[in-house]
Formats: C-alpha cells, structure tokens, sequence
C-alpha cells in the first residue's frame, strides 16, 4: 500500500478505459501513455487491464506502508526511492519506511506505477479510469491510500533495452488526412506537413499548438461530428488543437486528420514548448 503525502499537479488511476459510451457523450479517458502503462503491468504479471497511476509532470511524493512490489515506467520524472535514483521499466520490491518521490521531468511527462494484481478502486461504467467532469473518481490528495488487489507474486518478465522509449522534446507523428482537408488552402496544407508546431499547452483533454495558421478556403464551421483520441480540429483562428484522451466525443470544428493510435503516446510525453512535426499518412486498402 503506497499513502499519498504530495499528490502533485495530476495524478489518477487510469486502465484501458470506457470504449463502450460515446454514443451516449462519455469520453473514453485511461492512460494517456498505453505502451508505457502496459509495460509497468506486464513487468508484475498483471493483465493489460488493469489499472495504473499516471503521474502528471511530478512533484509526487508517496510513502511505502507495506511491503510490495511496484514497476515505474513512462517519461523519466526524476524518480527517487529514500532520495536514491529509483530503478525504471523493471520490477522494484519496496519496504514499509521507504519513500517515493517523482520530483519533475528530465524526459517526457507522465510516469506510470503498476501495483500487483492491479489496484483497488471503484468502477464507474465498467473503467476505473477517472474523470473528474463527470464525477467519475477523483485525482489524488494528500493523505490518500493506494492497494494493490493482491500480494506480490513471482515475475521473471523483463523489458530489454531497445524496447524502452527514447523521450524527446521534439517528435515526428503520423496523420491520417480527414475528409475536410480540401476544405483548407493548399499552401496551408503543404505548411502543416513541412513546418513544425510548438505545444503551447496541454492537459488530459487536448493539446494547443502554436506556429503557422492554417487558413480555409472558406471560413464556416461544419456540423458536429464524431472525434477520437488524436482527432486534430482546427478553429476559425486557425491554430491546430490535437483532442487526448479525456476530449469531448463531437465537435464542430472542421479537421485536418488524425493522428495514428500507435503515436499518439509521443504526444502524451511531449511537454509544453515541445515540437511536434506532421509526416501526411494516407490509408491503403491493406489499413482497412
């Protein structure tokens, strides 16, 4: 059990999500990372679904109340055990007394804890994913308590070297063109996939970019449509915002494309004042 002494600027338990209630205006949330998040699982032998702690950008402090094993995985948030460098993307015994620290980012920035047999919360629509807006659990305070569902059990698996991300502040994604690129100005097009974005901000429901404007052949709004985790809508001032994962399920801002599942993890680590390029992704039959 870990106890909660400073909680941060976000931290929450997240798993796969809720994918079963959009049609009703729930967003899917879960973990923003799912490579790292399903790493720390499997590093304990617990199923992908179980539930994590996501770790925001740091400043986290938890104290060890029993005897446990954890895995830590994620953007590197300059973690410490009893002030000593903690041991990342393997299996980590801690004892009662010691105590964690996530102090803030040296590389990327959402740090993932695994507890064995996953961690004990409270489901809402099947997920234990929180999502404040719509009361569905709440982010950490000082003083909480964190249980593992079961007692540490024997795990020999391991993440090799070459299958640990390499967390940079500039990164490359690939989009797939949505039906209203021909809405925008061919110059503005070519721009968005040559030339780079800055993140101005970000939180768990999307991500502000800040560079070129992209300018639209005619300046009208569409009817609200379906949006996903990594739908890239564009105002009427023109500004790119990439919607993560606890963004609303409709929108009425037209798009640009999407951004490909397998990278949207490079998002989620890339931290503000970060750069973001766009590589154009058109869909094959093979996709389909």
């Amino acid at each position: 059990m870990l106890k909660v002494i400073n909680p941060g600027i976000l931290t929450t338990i997240q798993d796969q999500g809720r994918k079963n209630y959009r049609s009703f205006g729930v967003p899917i949330s879960g973990v923003m990372d799912h490579y790292a998040a399903n790493c720390a699982n499997y590093l304990l032998g617990n199923s992908e679904k179980e539930a994590v702690i996501e770790i925001t950008m740091g400043g986290v402090t938890f104290d060890v109340m029993e005897d446990t094993d954890i895995s830590v995985t994620g953007g590197d948030l300059n973690g410490l055990i009893n002030e000593q460098p903690l041991p990342m993307w393997k299996k980590l015994t801690v004892h009662s007394g010691d105590q964690l620290t996530f102090k803030g980012p040296k590389s990327g920035m959402r740090t993932y804890i695994a507890l064995p047999g996953g961690i004990e919360s409270t489901s809402y629509l099947g997920s234990q994913s929180t999502f404040e807006k719509a009361g569905f659990g709440k982010a950490f305070q000082k003083g909480d308590n964190i249980k593992g569902r079961q007692a540490a059990a024997a795990s020999s698996k391991s993440i090799q070297p070459m299958e640990i991300p390499t967390y940079t502040k500039e990164v490359t994604v690939r989009v797939v063109p949505s039906h209203y690129e021909s809405s925008f100005k061919d110059s503005s097009i070519h721009r968005f996939y040559q030339e780079g974005f800055t993140i101005r901000a970000a939180d768990r429901m999307g991500c502000q970019l800040q560079g070129h404007r992209l300018e639209r052949k005619e300046n009208i709004d569409i009817l609200s449509e379906a949006t996903t985790y990594g739908t890239i809508q564009v105002p009427a001032e023109g500004s790119p915002i990439i919607l993560l994962a606890d963004a609303q399920t409709t929108g009425g801002y037209p798009t640009i494309g999407t951004v490909l599942s397998e990278d949207l993890w490079r998002i989620a680590q890339l931290p503000p004042g970060g750069k973001l390029f766009f590589e154009r992704y058109p869909l094959q039959e093979e996709d389909v």
